[in-house]
């Protein structure tokens, strides 16, 4: 028998391609219709640009005649909701875009706050509400304290208390509390009253709401501070400046002369 040597298949070899036909391909692909994409190096940043914004927040321009809001800063000593209103509202009179609101924002942070905001990883900031999150997450026992509506409940008006100095004292507490609502006022108002003119006058009158009932005591404590000044107008003094009853007097004697004189 005869033997036959076979010899492994080897793969053809493409020719070399030059840069010119590798560009003439492409070409004639992009003109087929197929798209082709270019991988750019990711930008590296200088290294005082190694910050937790990102390139969206750090390429954006300043507005012409920008002026920094009018705030105090915010050292994680007060309430930081308070601070990031106050912040919003001013962000909204100079109308800064989200990008710049970032970086204004950063200003308005000092002491613990600004080392907080530094050690945030770099370029993780892009949108305001990301600053916005992290912030009151980390900051969040320093929120004021949110009362409920059993805090209204305590409120009592003094037996010698005015009317408005209660009214002033229920509208501070009530203000710290979104929750309350306007019936829940009018109850707990009328409940923390003393007994007396204004009481029986205001069980006697229907309001529909906080506000009106507000109307009605504003109204009431007009006249009774006018009753109050007109009673101390009237009133009779104590002590009249009378005419002092001296005993009477024997007239005066001329003096004896002696001889001599």
């Amino acid at each position: 028998m005869e033997e036959r040597h076979t010899t492994a298949s080897q793969p053809p070899r493409l020719p070399a391609v030059s840069k010119d036909q590798a560009h003439a391909s492409d070409r004639g692909d992009s003109k087929k219709g197929k798209n082709i994409v270019v991988r750019e190096e990711p930008k590296e940043l200088p290294e005082e640009l190694q910050v937790p914004f990102s390139l969206r927040v750090l390429e954006e321009k300043l507005p012409k005649g920008y002026k920094p809001p009018a705030i105090r800063e915010y050292d994680s000593s007060k309430d930081l909701e308070d601070h990031l209103c106050n912040f919003q509202n001013a962000a909204l009179l100079h109308q800064y875009n989200d990008a710049i609101k970032c970086r204004v924002f950063l200003n308005t942070l000092s002491g613990i706050a600004q080392k907080w905001f530094d050690r945030l990883p770099v370029g993780s900031i892009t949108y305001f509400q990301d600053f916005k999150n992290i912030f009151l997450h980390h900051f969040a026992s320093s929120r004021k304290y949110q009362k409920t509506n059993h805090c209204l409940f305590t409120l009592r008006q003094g037996s010698a208390e005015p009317l408005r100095a209660y009214i002033k004292c229920f509208n501070h507490v009530a203000q710290d509390i979104p929750s309350a609502t306007s019936d829940i006022l009018m109850s707990v108002f009328s409940h923390g009253l003393v007994e007396g003119e204004f009481f029986r006058v205001f069980i006697q009158v229907s309001v529909k709401n906080f506000d009106e009932m507000l109307g009605k005591v504003v109204s009431y404590i007009n006249v009774e501070e006018a009753q109050t000044a007109r009673r101390k107008t009237d009133r009779v003094p104590a002590h009249v400046n009378k005419s002092e009853k001296r005993p009477p007097q024997s007239p005066a004697r001329p003096f004896a002369r002696s001889k001599d004189s």
